[in-house]
């Protein structure tokens, strides 16, 4: 739970490994500088860990090790899982669809998962700790993830549903017509962003309560029906049969896995979509207002006028629904807030979220 230790160690090491490694480059070690980089980048981390955190060295025991050992397979497995499914549909699009559909796929890919690059990939690098530290404790684990949930799509709902609904302005003003083919697919991965954005929370909880076999089974039938699904209808409807499979196929796949989860830390699954309450229905009239904007406005309009219109009057909806109409719940998010940015505290001590 040392985080703000965690973040001085990242920092120092991004700083000594990019000098490092442009020295290596400039000594002439060419792609050695890669291979010698990545090395360095573990050894610095391990480093400043042990510094921080000493702990002493023993001969490994295999009866000790049995557990550790039983939990990193479930996990390696996972996360290949994960690789390969989550690769598939470029796979198939360019060894099916041809480079330019990969080229416009990729594109709306690379738009649409903003929110997961920006906000999600920060988050979960942080929560496998948090919900280690409440494992035993049900209550709080629950207040963890129905918290944590509601931080996550407050933020990427909106931000998902905007990108859907202003694809096609956006991509003719900044791209231009040429790639007015990575439209449609990047409203549907849009459309499926916010819902991929709250699901690696599933598979963290169920690592922190024992549960990781589990978590590494629902991961290698994803990656077995997921890749499947893109060839099918990737040949059948291209760049948008692919993204059809992220909105309609993986939520399917994903609902054994929600109602696992709430079963291992007794949530209801009410509780749980009140928790998505507040980003919904805000998300929901930001997308009315949005639309409303665009029709009264036409196809008459500026392009660039047009989009900034949108951007104003969907962004100021979201804001003034979750003051109006959510004020408790953004009120007891921002104590949330304020208690995680307190003062460091033992290992052994989480804050109690509101």
């Amino acid at each position: 739970m040392r985080f703000r230790a965690l973040a001085l160690v990242e920092t120092g090491r991004a700083v000594l490994l990019a000098g490092s490694m442009i020295a290596f480059a400039l000594l002439g070690l060419r792609y050695w500088t890669l291979v010698i980089g990545g090395l360095l980048s573990s050894a610095l981390s391990t480093a400043a860990t042990l510094a921080l955190r000493r702990h002493r060295f023993a001969w490994p025991r295999r009866r000790s090790l049995t557990h550790a050992m039983t939990f990193t397979g479930h996990i390696l497995v996972a996360r290949l899982s994960w690789y390969t499914y989550s690769n598939a549909d470029f796979l198939v699009a360019g060894r099916i669809l041809g480079r330019a559909a990969l080229g416009l796929y990729e594109l709306g890919w690379n738009l649409a998962n903003i929110p997961i690059d920006r906000i999600t990939s920060l988050v979960i690098q942080v929560t496998p700790a948090v919900f280690s530290a409440v494992q035993n404790d049900a209550a709080a684990l629950r207040r963890y993830l129905l918290r944590i949930t509601e931080g996550l799509a407050l933020i990427t709902f909106p931000a998902s549903l905007a990108m859907a609904l202003l694809a096609p302005d956006f991509v003719l003003l900044a791209l231009g017509q040429k790639w007015q083919g990575a439209i449609v697919p990047l409203q549907l991965l849009a459309v499926s962003t916010g819902f991929r954005a709250v699901t690696p929370l599933l598979s963290q909880v169920l690592n922190a309560v024992g549960q990781s076999r589990l978590a590494m089974r629902y991961g290698v039938l994803w990656a077995l029906v997921l890749p499947a699904g893109f060839y099918v209808l990737g040949r059948q409807w291209g760049t948008v049969g692919l993204a059809l499979v992220w909105v309609c196929v993986f939520p399917l796949l994903a609902v054994p896995a929600y109602r696992r989860v709430l079963q291992a830390i007794d949530l209801p699954a009410r509780a749980y979509l009140l928790a998505l309450w507040p980003a919904t229905s805000a998300s929901f009239l930001m997308g009315a207002s949005v639309l409303a904007i665009r029709l009264a406005v036409g196809e008459h309009g500026a392009l660039g006028l047009r989009l900034g219109a949108q951007v104003v009057a969907g962004a100021g909806v979201y804001a003034l629904t979750c003051m109006v109409l959510h004020r408790e719940r953004m009120a007891s998010f921002s104590r949330m807030l304020r208690t995680l940015r307190a003062a460091p505290r033992p290992a052994s001590e989480v804050p109690v979220c509101p």
